[in-house]
């Protein structure tokens, strides 16, 4: 991740380059989970985390583009894909290759939403692009399911395979739901930072568990759960336990990223040297370019589709279709089909060039195209926003009156007071057009400057007590965490 902020790239096209990188040293040990392992140990806390992020009524307003990107959409890459690789690749027979169909239908966000922090962009583009992903991670795995079922069996029926989708699904959204309910429950009675947070790690995997012991949708489940508890995550946590927590799952998912990345890297030259046996490589090569050419046109070309997104803009059109990078779900989806399918090492292998061109080649251009369409531009305040900040400040202004009355400083009334009102003034001038909907200047923004200094200085003579014998090490830990916390505060 470091690398990826020097370079001032996203960090899965650093993950995926090292992951052709490892699979390039000599002697590696050769690594390979068991397929089911990969789904299980992966799968569920990259998906609960995905749903934690989610508004359910920011998705219900925009369902019928989410809908059409997240299920018709991915049904239609899955059809195109096979279609493609089964003319392509002699030795991929039609299941094995709808289940590559299904492994490169999901989106990743992550590259698009990175690129996204440096460049904002209108706040529906980032609404349909994550939410996308989301949605399709879930209907592309319920489909997968139903792809490697047929592989497995040699026999397919669209009426039954119709019907499995519906009851995966619904059953899988009924047991998260209930997953979530239970897990909030739970969560409000823990007083314990570290208990809570191990708690959510356990409901994303037991959320799946028990959906698939059920026979439905484990994946629906744990983002159902993961949706259920980020809407009452306010209930669940208090605002350390909730700052700790959202601390673990970044580390957690960056983690499970880079792993999954460097289990393929050490597959690859066991991979590569089993195919250079029975086919010729460069002209798998050349299939799997061609695959990633039809993944990417039939996302651009459906951005298009008459209906598909009402009031979108063409500018907006091409930044959704372009930021359609596959990443880590289609990884361990890849790595977690079954030994026992014909061409198991062609779908790695084609799974593995489909990344490194859409990460690369879409996620090192996606800057220049936002740039090039003027999408780009400091994000203003909407004035949804601005009457939703007016009337917290003004809420707030009311609580001091009442402060006021009970007695409390008379200093500190006046700093909070002076802070509010600037808060109030700056959202009355967006929201009469004062302004050009640029968030105005944060009156803390010194203070903050020169607090963040004095607590460089305080930290440096604690270290400086530490390091002489004068101040003990637990000591130091206690009084560092109430600074690191101040200054955290600062920050966001």
């Amino acid at each position: 991740m470091r690398l990826a902020d020097l370079a001032a790239i996203p960090y899965p096209i650093v993950l995926v380059v090292g992951g052709l990188a490892i699979g390039l040293v000599p002697e590696l040990p050769d690594v390979a989970l068991a397929p089911n392992v990969v789904f299980l140990v992966f799968l569920p806390p990259l998906i609960h985390a995905a749903g934690y992020q989610a508004s359910p009524r920011e998705l219900r307003a925009e369902l019928q583009p989410l809908a059409y990107l997240s299920v018709v959409l991915v049904l239609a890459t899955m059809a195109l894909v096979a279609v493609v690789a089964h003319a392509l690749v002699p030795s991929l027979d039609w299941p094995a290759a709808f289940v590559l169909g299904a492994v490169v239908a999901p989106t990743d966000p992550v590259s698009a939403a990175a690129t996204f922090t440096r460049i904002p962009v209108p706040e529906r583009v980032s609404l349909l692009v994550e939410g996308e992903a989301m949605l399709n991670d879930a209907s592309a795995l319920v489909a997968f399911r139903i792809a490697v079922a047929t592989a497995l069996s040699g026999s397919f029926a669209a009426d039954s395979a119709a019907v499995d989708f519906v009851v995966s699904a619904a059953g899988g959204i009924a047991i998260g739901v209930a997953a979530g309910w239970l897990e909030v429950r739970v969560l409000r009675r823990q007083a314990d930072a570290a208990l809570t947070i191990f708690l959510t790690l356990g409901a994303a995997y037991g959320s799946y568990i028990a959906a698939e012991e059920a026979g439905v949708s484990g994946v629906l489940a744990a983002v159902t759960s993961g949706i259920y508890l980020g809407w009452f995550a306010h209930f669940a946590f208090d605002a350390d336990t909730r700052l700790s927590a959202l601390s673990f799952w970044e580390v957690l998912v960056f983690g499970l990223n880079a792993m999954l990345f460097t289990l393929l890297g050490l597959q690859l030259p066991g991979l590569v040297d089993d195919l250079r046996d029975q086919l010729s490589l460069s002209g798998l090569t050349g299939a799997a370019i061609v695959v990633s050419a039809a993944v990417v046109g039939l996302r651009m070309a459906a951005q298009f589709v008459p209906g598909a997104f009402p009031g979108g803009s063409w500018r907006e059109r091409i930044v959704v279709g372009w930021s359609g990078m596959r990443g880590a779900i289609s990884l361990a989806a890849a790595l977690s089909v079954p030994l026992a399918v014909d061409g198991r090492a062609q779908i790695l292998f084609l799974t593995f060039v489909v990344l490194l061109v859409t990460l690369v080649g879409q996620g090192l251009t996606l800057p220049a195209l936002l740039r090039a369409l003027h999408v780009e531009g400091p994000r203003p305040w909407t004035p949804d926003e601005a009457i939703a900040r007016l009337e917290a400040a003004q809420a707030a202004l009311d609580r001091l009156d009442e402060l006021e009355e009970e007695g409390i400083d008379e200093a500190q009334l006046k700093r909070m007071r002076d802070l509010y009102r600037a808060r109030f003034r700056a959202c009355v001038a967006v929201i009469g057009g004062g302004t050009d909907g640029r968030p105005p200047p944060d009156p803390r923004r010194e203070y903050g400057v020169l607090r963040r200094d004095l607590i460089g200085v305080e930290r440096d003579t604690l270290l400086h007590l530490r390091n002489s014998g004068r101040l003990r090490q637990d000591v130091l830990r206690q009084i560092e965490r109430d600074l690191d916390l101040e200054e955290a505060r600062l920050t966001t």
